[in-house]
């Protein structure tokens, strides 16, 4: 692929991948997406390898331009479906970003009853303005969904602290988790 940046065509589709066989045949698109898109993320990405992603995630969500991989959603098998990242291809001219994020929040309204995530910073803000609000969840139950060590319950209700890859980080939780 050239360095220039890609348009979109009328081929959008998306796939739902679950098979390892699958996720193996693309893990290498899809890593390289990840990695750029957590770049300047405080904590960066979580996956630390091809490896690490295949076997610890259970759903793909992956946004094609024909046969080019633009964006994708990942998902791990925890309390229900947990989306755990995302990414969009950084390919893309302008344009085809805003078609690309309007894709995203679209897959996004259509998962909420369904699926949860922990978000912070631009995350937060990019799931809040498309539809995210409707399914906020209160902060006294992080612990439980993450089952990870809280540093602190923020007063708002919603909203928590806890430590991730060495760095504090202020999130929320957003969805329909299953919870036990």
């Amino acid at each position: 692929m050239t360095n220039s940046k890609l348009l979109f065509t009328q081929n959008i589709n998306i796939e739902t991948i679950t098979l390892d066989s699958e996720k193996a045949f693309i893990v290498d698109e899809v890593y390289a997406i990840l990695k750029d898109a957590y770049k300047s993320v405080k904590g960066g990405l979580h996956f630390k390898s091809y490896d690490d992603l295949l076997l610890n995630t259970a759903m793909w969500k992956v946004i094609y331009n024909d046969t080019t991989i633009v964006g994708v959603i990942i998902y791990k098998a925890k309390q229900g479906l947990k989306m755990v990242a995302m990414g969009l291809s950084s390919k893309l001219n302008k344009s085809s970003q805003h078609l690309l994020k309007q894709t995203l929040a679209h897959l996004f309204k259509l998962t909420f009853s369904y699926t949860w995530m922990e978000l912070s910073e631009g995350a937060e803000k990019f799931i809040l303005k498309h539809g995210g609000s409707k399914y906020i969840l209160p902060n006294h139950l992080a612990k439980k969904l993450t089952k990870k060590e809280i540093v602190e319950l923020c007063e708002d209700g919603i909203h928590y602290k806890r430590v991730i890859n060495g760095v504090l980080k202020t999130k929320i939780i957003i969805g329909n988790p299953k919870i036990n």
